[in-house]
């Protein structure tokens, strides 16, 4: 690797560190499933990970509704996901389109975030 392609990486996580919540931040909602939580959208049928959650509107009884950001995960349960175009997918739903994995710890975002940031350097 480059000095220079190791120099953007480096800016990269820095960025990492300032963009991704905390989930104990007085910004984060209070009820809302902790960051890197498991998840399946019910929307889109693929499991993935909450990386951020906001509250958006309010519901009929005048609830605020929770709105997750989502990493989802491509679908590779399928025979033939060797040949699968099937990408990663980021998301937002809303707290009724996911079913949440209370049972599974909760991955670390940043560490998650920073093995994809190898993906982002490629050779010409």
């Amino acid at each position: 690797m480059t000095n220079h392609e190791e120099e953007i990486l480096e800016k990269f996580d820095k960025v990492l560190d300032t963009i991704l919540p905390d989930s104990s931040s007085s910004d984060y909602p209070k009820c809302a499933l902790p960051l890197g939580t498991f998840i399946r959208s019910k929307r889109l049928n693929r499991l993935g990970v909450v990386l951020d959650a906001f509250h958006s509107g309010t519901d009929e009884d005048s609830k605020p509704i929770i709105v997750y950001t989502t990493l989802l995960f491509p679908n590779r349960n399928t025979i033939n996901s060797i040949d699968s175009n099937d990408k990663f997918y980021m998301s937002n739903e809303y707290e009724y389109e996911i079913i949440g994995y209370l049972m599974v710890k909760p991955i670390d975002i940043k560490k998650l975030m920073k093995n994809f940031r190898e993906g982002f350097m490629y050779e010409d």
